[in-house]
C-alpha cells in the first residue's frame, strides 16, 4: 500500500533551497524512519489483540528508506528466528483447508492498521520535515 504526500512540495522545495539536495535526502530519510516507527507501533498494538505467543509482534521490522524509481519507500515486514513471515499472508487473507474457508481472528489486520495509520504517518513525516525549516 502506498502513501502520497500532498502539499509537501512546498516544504521540500524550501528545505532544498535552505539545505541543498544532499542534506534534504538525509532529512527525508529521517522523517520516513520516524513516521514508519509510528506505523510499526500501531501494527504491534493491532497484532496484540489476537496474539498467542507474541512471535508475530516481535518480528515486525521496518526497512531503511530507499529510493526506487525516483520514489522514496519504506517497507514494513516480518523477519526473525521464528519465520512468521511465512504465515502472515495466511492470517491476513484467510485460507482453505479441506474444502472449508478458514478466516483467522486477525484476518485483514494489516490492511486495517495501514489504512488507519495513514494520516498519522503523513502528520509525523510533515512535522519532522517542518522541524528543519
Amino acid at each position: 500500500m502506498s502513501v502520497e504526500f500532498r502539499g509537501m512540495d512546498g516544504i521540500l522545495k524550501e528545505l532544498e533551497k535552505k539545505c541543498g539536495p544532499r542534506k534534504l535526502n538525509q532529512i527525508t530519510n529521517q522523517a520516513l524512519k520516524k513516521a514508519s516507527e509510528v506505523v510499526k507501533e500501531d501494527m504491534v498494538q493491532a497484532f496484540g489483540a489476537f496474539a498467542d505467543t507474541g512471535a508475530s509482534q516481535g518480528e515486525i521490522v521496518v526497512s531503511l528508506p530507499r529510493t526506487i524509481q525516483g520514489v522514496k519507500q519504506v517497507k514494513l515486514g516480518w523477519n526473525g528466528p521464528k519465520g512468521r513471515w511465512r504465515i502472515i499472508h495466511l492470517n491476513e487473507n484467510g485460507y482453505t483447508k479441506t474444502g472449508r474457508r478458514i478466516t483467522p481472528r486477525g484476518m485483514g489486520t494489516i490492511r486495517k492498521t495501514v489504512a488507519s495509520a495513514n494520516q498519522k504517518f503523513l502528520d509525523t513525516a510533515q512535522d519532522e520535515l517542518r522541524r528543519f525549516l
